[in-house]
């Protein structure tokens, strides 16, 4: 294990060391404090409601008829917090940055007065918390660093679970449902009677018991649309419990809606004179009532395809039914390219047809 000593520290030992090896006395090396003055030192946040915001600002001010170099600040314990460092004596760019925690290398100018604008977002925080401290360290060239402190108090009555629920892909007519849990934290006790539809979705909460406690847990289900439009959704819900002065609970529904049936790869290729006569197609299904086994296969045929078809097998987390078909192409290479297009009759009064593109590539002159 490596550690790393700051140029006082090192000095210090250094000069230790060498104090060791002779039989003259040597002055030791002292780390000096650096020449800053610095408030508040503990910001004390006060009181906060989860999902709101509280800011303090530190002054640091170099003290010194020298500069002094900082050369960093930060980093910060958590995602939970934004700093912005603000030389007010100075315009442009550099009067404001953000600080991320990485090297800074400010040469502050004798006199010279730095702020740190510190804003605590506790929406970030996404395990609950009902009081939280934190440090921001300060770091120098050449002195020992210092650390600023905050701490807060966050009410959080309920802790939500997920914060947001990943539907992945479903069908467009699927009709997936979602579900988080909201349960007691620094309140035990409430109610939340929730049901409601926005933009066609159903939200519906119910009590349930969780053994081993008393605290307050409710099951909360979204239900999508009947239909859902094709390609990436994100619905944001927002709810109220009776507890006046708690925050809203805020759920996110996200996913991608597909169609109810569909294949991959979306064209087949077929290379012959290289020996790559051979491709895998997979269908999907998706909606309810829907049956791979109503699809007709006899189109391949006319094209010089040979199909095996597998077994459907079911996944119901990613709520689709697949089956794959092993596609040999029969025919010689074409002396120019081939395509066409495989038609597949499915049943299904939406998509009555899947049309698959293909591609044979012809016979090359090297062969």
């Amino acid at each position: 294990m490596r550690f790393l000593l700051s140029p006082a520290l090192a000095f210090l030992v250094l000069a230790m060391l060498s104090g060791g090896c002779s039989d003259s006395k040597q002055p030791l090396a002292v780390a000096v404090a650096a020449p800053l003055s610095f408030s508040p030192e503990f910001a004390d946040l006060g009181s906060i409601t989860f999902g709101e915001r509280a800011s303090t600002i530190y002054t640091l001010k170099n003290t010194s008829d020298l500069p002094l170099v900082v050369s960093r600040i930060g980093p910060f314990a958590c995602q939970c917090v934004i700093a912005d460092l603000v030389l007010p004596s100075r315009s442009g760019d550099l009067r404001k940055r953000r600080l991320d925690g990485k090297r800074l290398n400010l040469e502050l100018q004798p006199n010279e007065v730095a702020e740190i604008h510190f804003v605590l977002d506790t929406s970030r925080y996404r395990k609950p918390a009902s009081r939280k401290v934190g440090s921001i360290p300060v770091v120098f060239r050449d002195h020992p660093g210092i650390t600023l402190q905050w701490g807060a108090d966050i009410y959080t009555p309920f802790i939500v679970e997920p914060w947001a629920i990943e539907m992945g892909a479903v069908g467009i007519r699927s009709q997936p449902t979602g579900r988080a849990l909201v349960t007691g934290h620094d309140v035990w006790q409430f109610d939340l009677d929730v049901d409601f539809e926005q933009e066609g979705w159903k939200v519906k909460s119910r009590p349930i018991l969780v053994e081993g406690t008393t605290k307050s847990t409710y099951e909360i289900t979204f239900t999508a649309p009947e239909y859902l439009p094709e390609g990436p959704f994100l619905e944001q819900f927002r709810m109220l419990s009776n507890l006046p002065d708690a925050p809203p609970i805020k759920i996110n529904v996200q996913g991608l809606a597909q169609a109810d049936l569909s294949f991959s790869p979306t064209r087949l290729l077929f290379d012959p004179d290289r020996g790559r006569n051979t491709q895998r197609l997979i269908f999907a299904q998706r909606a309810v009532g829907l049956d791979l086994s109503d699809l007709v296969f006899a189109d391949f045929a006319n094209h010089d395809l040979k199909y095996t078809a597998g077994p459907a097998q079911d996944f119901p987390q990613q709520k689709a039914v697949t089956q794959a078909l092993e596609l040999e192409f029969l025919g010689e290479p074409p002396t120019t390219s081939q395509s066409g297009v495989i038609k597949i009759p499915t049943g299904d009064e939406m998509t009555p047809v899947l049309e698959i593109p293909y591609t044979v590539l012809p016979k090359r002159a090297d062969s």
